[in-house]
């Protein structure tokens, strides 16, 4: 077969996949309204979270965390604060304080514990 041939089946194939998963979820999937920057974590909370399957160790799940984040600090700062979160979960999980919500035993890890540094007095 021509490269040119597999490469558009490639393609036809990503985009067939893709609007699969979004015809999947759509139906619960509305846009944010004001926020163009938590697009990213709106598509995974709503349609990407649910075929997931698996969940967030933590209180607040680490969607909900991510969304506080960029909505108290910003994009940029918001974004490496969700990475660092994930960074340090697994040491966490060992060593961290844990709360029963909903009836589930979840690592308690809010945003205030994470951001003091960036707090002025």
């Amino acid at each position: 077969m021509h490269l040119g041939v597999r490469m558009g089946v490639g393609i036809y194939m990503m985009l067939a996949v893709s609007a699969f998963v979004l015809a999947l979820g759509w139906k619960h999937f509305a846009l944010p309204a004001s926020s163009p920057h938590l697009f990213g974590i709106h598509f995974y909370q709503h349609v990407v979270g649910d075929l997931d399957g698996r969940s967030c160790p933590a209180y607040p799940v680490c969607s909900a965390y991510a969304r506080q984040a960029q909505a108290a600090h910003g994009w940029l700062v918001g974004s490496w604060l969700m990475m660092d979160r994930l960074i340090h979960e697994s040491d966490d999980l060992q060593h961290g304080t844990w709360i029963v919500f909903e009836g589930e035993k979840r690592l308690y890890d809010p945003l205030s514990r994470n951001d003091f540094w960036l707090k002025k007095e």
